[in-house]
């Protein structure tokens, strides 16, 4: 196997990558999904949660608008996140989503598996660093997706 220096790599090498890890995330997905059954929500939250301990943020009792600020600065490689919030609960808009990226190239539908356990993952994240349990419910799905998300 040849081994390309870092900077030596191309816009097709990056494309191949892509392809590979999106066939990666649709098996994964799928497999949780078969193996898990309902138990697949628990999987994605408990990684979720997992994510968050390791993320350089310190926030003691953050309001839910200063939780999603700062996770929609730490995925902002990936996607564009924009919310609204009133109190406990948010209007949440994936404008660009990396996932939806792959949904595309791997032909999966909006809204389906990968995306389902994309967003119990980020109610984990959520459900951590507001120590509350969160959950949250798309509402559309396309080239922009939008969660309706409420903490208790």
């Amino acid at each position: 196997m040849n081994k390309k220096p870092e900077a030596a790599l191309t816009l097709d090498d990056h494309q191949q990558a892509f392809t590979e890890v999106s066939f990666l995330l649709d098996i994964f997905a799928a497999t949780i999904d078969n193996l898990m059954g309902g138990a697949t929500v628990s999987v994605g939250r408990i990684a979720g949660r997992h994510m968050a301990k390791n993320l350089p943020l310190y926030m003691p009792n953050p309001p839910l608008s200063d939780v999603l600020a700062a996770l929609a600065e730490h995925m902002q490689g990936g996607f564009a996140i924009s919310f609204h919030c009133e109190g406990d609960k948010a209007d949440i808009t994936f404008g660009h989503c990396v996932i939806r990226d792959v949904c595309n190239i791997r032909r999966l539908p909006p809204g389906g598996e990968l995306c389902q356990l994309f967003h119990y993952y980020t109610d984990g994240m959520i459900n951590e660093l507001c120590l509350k349990p969160a959950k949250s419910v798309l509402t559309t799905c396309g080239d922009a997706c939008r969660a309706r998300l409420e903490i208790r």
